[in-house]
This record gives C-alpha cells, sequence and structure tokens, in this order.
C-alpha cells in the first residue's frame, strides 16, 4: 500500500468519525429536546413532572465511572483496533521484508516454479 492509499484510507475513518460525532450530538440533541417537551407537556396538564436523572449520575465525559482510566481503556481499544486492521492486511511483527524475511517465501517458490516446468517437459522422444 502506498502513501496515498494509506492517507485516503485514514481521510475516510477520519470522516466517519465527524459524521459519527454529529450523529451521535443530534440524537442526543433530540433526547433532551424530548424530555423538555414532556415536562412542559405535562406541567400545562397540571401533573407533576417526572424527575429523569442521567445513567452514573455524577459520572460526565470518557470512561463512564472510571475517571482516566477510561480515557487510558479508549486508547488501548484504539491500538488493538489497528492491530487488527494490521493483521487482516498482512502485517506481521517487526518489519524486514529484505533478505529472507518473508520467512523463505521466495525459495519456496522458485523451488515449485523448477518443478512445474520439469512437469512440463515432455518424457521422452516419439520421433
Amino acid at each position: 500500500m502506498n502513501a496515498r492509499g494509506i492517507f485516503g484510507f485514514l481521510t475516510v475513518i477520519v470522516l466517519l468519525a465527524v459524521m459519527a460525532g454529529i450523529g451521535i450530538g443530534a440524537y442526543n440533541a433530540g433526547v433532551n429536546e424530548g424530555l423538555a417537551e414532556a415536562a412542559r407537556v405535562a406541567l400545562a396538564a397540571g401533573e407533576s413532572p417526572a424527575v429523569v436523572y442521567p445513567p452514573y449520575a455524577g459520572h460526565y465525559g470518557w470512561g463512564g465511572g472510571f475517571g482516566f482510566f477510561g480515557f487510558l481503556l479508549f486508547i488501548l481499544g484504539f491500538f488493538l483496533v489497528i492491530g487488527l486492521i494490521r493483521a487482516a492486511f498482512g502485517g506481521g511483527r517487526g518489519g524486514g521484508h529484505g533478505h529472507g524475511g518473508w520467512g523463505g517465501r521466495r525459495e519456496r517458490m522458485e523451488e515449485l516454479h523448477r518443478e512445474l516446468h520439469k512437469r512440463d517437459e515432455p518424457q521422452g522422444s516419439a520421433g
């Protein structure tokens, strides 16, 4: 994969993250507006509006109650996803696709090539 392909892939990932952020923000705004409207309707009808507490009251932001460690879990999850993508596209441990870096794959391919040529040769002359 060349640099242009990597840049395109990263651009798509960033755009998807931005779109997800916008979607989540719009969803949360709609939920808050719906709760506020329900409270206004209840007050107009003479009823007492229900008090809605957010989940994990008092714990906002990253981690859902784990504080700074929740952010560390996010980073570890990010590296896990990057590692899975790397493994899916054939990346291995360490580098080096130089001399024998592919585990002797070149030698095996040359041996197979010679074997196939031997099989294609005529066995004897019938003429």
